[in-house]
């Protein structure tokens, strides 16, 4: 699919900048497309936008929380960004938390992150007063809703604001903003350690934003629904770029929205996981299976690499016309990270037409490092690192792998209040992301695991357990793995945790109701498959089969524990163990 040409570009060092740049230039274009209560579109315009913004700054300042450390907890809406963008462009410093904490989660990040005040909708509400006793005592607390009992709504925060300004206050429209400053934290997921707060600042995410819309050639012609969570730096960047370009911005609520808000708003990007990509394209070759003739010899891939030759969009647009209505008919690109992505899956949906864009970042680094473009989408690896950013592989060990150690304008503050950690990750000038990769001869990045996940064996050999968790998705059998560590006889040997797919496994041997030997014998099966294509040393020796799937963060990566720490499974197996 042809792609637009790159942009000139504006240079910003604020995000507050950016709103009144296209306040200005661009007043009566599309910030946010909307559905109301009647399911109408309604459009914010950027000079709306800018409005809104500040009439919701100055009633935070006349709250005397200028400066202040403001939390913002919620299911994705305008709101939600109302008073992110209000906080990020001249009231303080934006903590957003991730809605799914537990309640306790949630007062540990008020309190560690010295939080003063918090925007908060109906269900975090709910377990904010869970811990109502155990808040802080001077804790200000704003409601995401139209209504709540006892506090102060956005809607009256902005009657407020614009009471203010009509009296002559301009405070907040004239606050400096130092663009090095720390604006923003935000929690990694901890799917490895505890989670640490990264410092960002406007600078941090401006860089960013500028360097990733440049490489991924986005234009104020494109728009895009916010599925992930908001909280999630991935997510957020996505929007602060669509509004840096003059695009416009929606918001899916959940997960169970997303067909019905794709269809509705008719984005032209959509930024995603591989998990969610991963259901989809599950979906929609569900739905191939049952047609015939060309569609189902395109989705084989049978024509797929001589049509790659060729500009074929219209006519792949036309043949999977279906798949393009279920995007909304307007999709151009599918931006796909923060995990990694079964190749397959890429290339299925450049043969749709709809190129997927692979990249690679970290919360610590704005959070994008490198990334393809939407004319070279390598579907198995990360693409070049940004302008103006700098990678290099560190320690390459005997299998062409090393840490990837990151330098540029997208790299953290630091992490709030933990010294030794920021020394420990910061080194020289280089953050050490803990992530391994290579770069191959035509400076393409690839990543192949964590350093703290690797499995080294006693003879000194490194097990990558995302190698081999790669193996076993694949398999229809295999819902989701997680491989890890485990000692016998003084050697670290591989095991995993598995969860079967079991309705795959009754098509596959034509069963309606499953035992528990039919489930283990597939199981065996397919593990014992991939150990004959494997070295003896990375054989799978153990297999804990579970039916509950395992915990995932925001992002739908899976996190990882220590074994003593994971949960119990329903069954064990001993694979064969035949490696070459």
């Amino acid at each position: 699919m042809s792609q637009p040409d790159a942009p000139r570009q504006l240079y910003v060092q604020t995000v507050k900048s950016i709103l009144q740049y296209n306040a200005v230039r661009n007043p009566g274009a599309t910030a946010f497309l909307l559905r109301d209560d009647n399911g109408e579109k309604v459009r914010v315009s950027y000079r709306k936008l800018l409005n809104t913004v500040n009439r919701l700054g100055t009633s935070l300042l006349r709250r005397n929380l200028g400066g202040a450390h403001i939390a913002v907890i919620g299911k994705n809406s305008a709101n939600w960004s109302y008073a992110f963008l209000a906080v990020l462009c001249g009231a303080g410093v934006a903590v957003p938390i991730d809605r799914e904490m537990t309640a306790e989660s949630m007062l540990h990040v008020i309190r560690f992150a010295s939080v003063k005040a918090v925007f908060a909708d109906a269900a975090a509400l709910k377990k904010l007063k869970s811990v109502e006793k155990k808040l802080p005592k001077k804790l200000q607390i704003f409601s995401l809703e139209l209504s709540a009992e006892g506090l102060p709504t956005v809607s009256e925060l902005l009657i407020e604001g614009e009471s203010c300004i009509d009296e002559g206050d301009d405070s907040y429209m004239h606050r400096a903003i130092e663009p090095e400053a720390l604006a923003l934290l935000l929690f990694t997921s901890g799917t490895t350690d505890n989670a640490k707060a990264v410092m960002l600042s406007n600078a941090n995410l401006c860089s960013d934003l500028m360097l990733v819309s440049r490489r991924v050639r986005l234009s104020a012609q494109d728009s895009t629904l916010c599925v992930l969570p908001m909280h999630h730096a991935y997510q957020m960047i996505s929007m602060l770029m669509m509004l840096y370009v003059g695009g416009s911005v929606s918001f899916c609520p959940g997960l169970r929205y997303v067909s019905r808000d794709l269809s509705f708003y008719s984005p032209t990007v959509f930024v995603t996981v591989p998990l969610m990509l991963e259901k989809m394209h599950a979906k929609i070759f569900a739905e191939l299976s049952k047609q015939s003739g060309i569609k189902r010899v395109f989705a084989t891939g049978r024509l797929s690499s001589l049509l790659e030759r060729f500009d074929w969009s219209d006519f792949r647009k036309f043949v999977f016309k279906l798949i393009h209505k279920a995007f909304g008919g307007r999709l151009r690109m599918i931006i796909c990270g923060a995990a990694a992505l079964n190749p397959d899956i890429a290339r299925d949906f450049a043969s749709f037409g709809l190129p997927v864009v692979i990249g690679y970042g970290l919360t610590e680094c704005s959070p994008i490092v490198m990334c393809n473009t939407p004319d070279h989408a390598l579907p198995d690896g990360v693409g070049q690192p940004l302008d103006e950013v700098t990678v290099v592989v560190d320690h390459i060990n005997e299998d062409g792998s090393g840490e990837l150690c990151v330098k540029g304008p997208v790299v953290m503050l630091g992490y709030y209040k933990n010294k030794k950690a920021t020394a420990a990750a910061m080194r020289d000038g280089w953050f050490h992301t803990g992530d391994l990769g290579f770069c191959d001869e035509n400076g393409n990045y690839h990543i192949t695991g964590r350093t703290k996940n690797v499995i080294v064996t006693k003879g000194g050999k490194n097990i990558y357990p995302e190698e081999l968790e790669a193996y076993l998705n694949n398999d229809p059998v295999v819902l989701e793995s997680l491989i890890f560590g485990d000692e016998q006889d003084g050697d670290e040997t591989v095991a995993v945790q598995l969860v079967p797919d079991e309705e795959a496994i009754k098509e596959k041997i034509g069963k309606k109701e499953l035992s528990s030997d039919d489930v283990k014998n597939a199981v065996h099966d397919v593990v014992g498959r991939i150990n004959r294509l494997l070295p003896s040393y990375k054989t799978i020796r153990r297999v804990l089969i579970r039916k509950e799937k395992l915990e995932r963060g925001g992002t739908q990566k899976i996190k990882r524990k220590k074994e003593s720490d994971l949960p119990g499974s329903d069954e064990e197996i001993k694979p064969e163990q035949t490696g070459k």
